[in-house]
């Protein structure tokens, strides 16, 4: 993720085999997993041996009281009681979701709910949602809607990376091209035939103001318009895949996640889509990397709200097997303006700000069907958001192709002209700081370890 130009010595049983002998970055992990804590932050990893002596560089407790103390010893190494790999597949994978208590409808309530769903009005669909919001509760962890875990993360890893190796700042590429401040993508799930209508509208507000989006399109659900879908492309707007049918029957069994490949397959070719999100962010998340697909955007970085509630922590893309995740990061048009009654954009706008401050990518998920944008009041929100988001400094606003393809040549240092040079360096007062390369001197990512 951090991408170093000079890579750290990193001996991480967590990662795999290692035969890094020496290394300045010692990972101890053990058998079972479970909650490491830091005040406000929780990790969950798999705690393991810490060396007796040394000098403290990070502290965290487990849920049985034991201290678990990240050392650097009198040789200069920095010992890790826990592997920065298992930490990291924690919160992407959603593993953590194993030692949380966490309230979710069962899998039997969401077939028999996607069911009946047609057979049952909009006002008490809205009605039951509100009341499962009621009884899930806001949980403690991932925090919403914005999560800090995966940030300070990064930020533990910089600080037992300056402290071995003795340097005052670790060099690497820059999350973004041109040194941009942070990257955002505006996509919409299309639902209806009557938002694959209005997906005509949305897109003229865009471009109005200079910026495209992608629309995904479920393929067996409504009537698709394909004058709509050609119209869009050959305006520079992205199609993506929204499942073949709108319900949980993807990631309901492998046999019927294997049956419907195929029909991914052949939908996207149909629009020419590079993209997937899964209807209702159901996900089973290790499938997600067999998607017939260049990227996904159905991990939220946290959102309790969905009927599969959960969220991976981070702000920043990152790989599935070889599908680019791209994890909506702000929260969406119905939770913010329907079940919560939002009637301002201050969220979305606290939100990008958060993004910006971690050089994350922010994105916005909403929907162009009536009862969402294809209402006027919900409409001029959406418009008031486009206007603050237009001529933002330092923002890229982009495609997710385009935010996924540039994810990938960065993985691969490819990265090229636009690439440039980060610097994370730490403060006299143990803050670290990520600053993007002179192009763009005044942007400073700071946070705590």
């Amino acid at each position: 993720m951090l991408a170093p130009l000079q890579p750290i010595a990193l001996d991480d049983p967590s990662h795999g085999p290692s035969a890094a002998s020496g290394a300045d970055v010692v990972c101890r992990a053990g058998d079972e997993w479970g909650w490491l804590r830091q005040g406000p932050w929780w990790v969950w990893a798999r705690p393991g041996e810490e060396v007796p002596r040394g000098r403290t560089v990070a502290a965290f407790v487990t849920r049985r009281g034991r201290i678990a103390r990240v050392r650097r010893t009198e040789h200069g190494q920095v010992v890790v009681p826990f592997g920065f790999a298992d930490a990291y597949l924690g919160y992407v994978a959603e593993l953590w979701a194993q030692g949380a208590r966490t309230r979710a409808l069962s899998p039997g309530a969401l077939g028999l709910f996607y069911r009946v769903k047609r057979a049952v009005p909009r006002r008490l669909q809205l009605a039951a949602r509100r009341a499962l919001i009621r009884w899930q509760g806001t949980p403690r962890f991932p925090r919403w809607p914005w999560d800090e875990s995966l940030a300070s993360l990064l930020r533990l890893y910089v600080r037992c990376a300056v402290d071995a190796t003795g340097r005052d700042e670790l060099e690497f590429t820059w999350f973004w091209p041109r040194g941009a401040r942070a990257a955002l993508i505006l996509t919409h799930d299309v639902e209806s035939a009557a938002g694959l209508r209005n997906a005509i509208r949305v897109a003229d507000l865009e471009e109005e103001r200079g910026l495209r989006s992608s629309f995904n399109i479920v393929g067996d659900h409504y009537p698709i318009d394909f004058g709509i879908v050609r119209e869009l492309e050959a305006r520079g707007f992205e199609l993506g895949v929204h499942g073949i049918h709108h319900d949980r029957s993807l990631f309901s069994s492998r046999a019927e996640f294997e049956r419907q490949l195929p029909l991914l397959r052949e939908h996207a070719a149909r629009l020419g889509a590079s993209g997937f999100r899964s209807p209702a962010t159901h996900r089973v998340w290790a499938w997600l990397g067999e998607l017939p697909i260049d990227y996904d955007c159905t991990v939220p970085m946290s959102d309790p709200y969905e009927p599969q509630p959960g969220g991976c922590c981070s702000p920043w893309p990152f790989f599935i097997g070889d599908v680019i995740e791209l994890p909506y990061t702000l929260p969406q048009d119905h939770t913010t303006f329907t079940l919560l009654g939002e009637r301002t954009i201050e969220l979305w706008t606290r939100q990008l700000e958060r993004t910006e401050a971690v050089a994350g990518l922010a994105q916005c998920l909403s929907h162009p069907d009536p009862g969402y944008l294809g209402g006027p009041e919900k409409e001029a929100l959406y418009c008031e958001f486009l206007d603050a988001v237009a001529e933002r400094p330092g923002l890229w606003r982009a495609l997710p192709r385009e935010v996924a393809a540039w994810w990938r040549r960065r993985d691969g240092g490819l990265a090229g002209e636009e690439g440039r040079t980060g610097v994370a360096r730490r403060q006299p007062d143990g803050e670290i700081v990520l600053q993007a390369a002179a192009s763009n001197p005044t942007l400073e990512v700071v946070g705590r370890p």
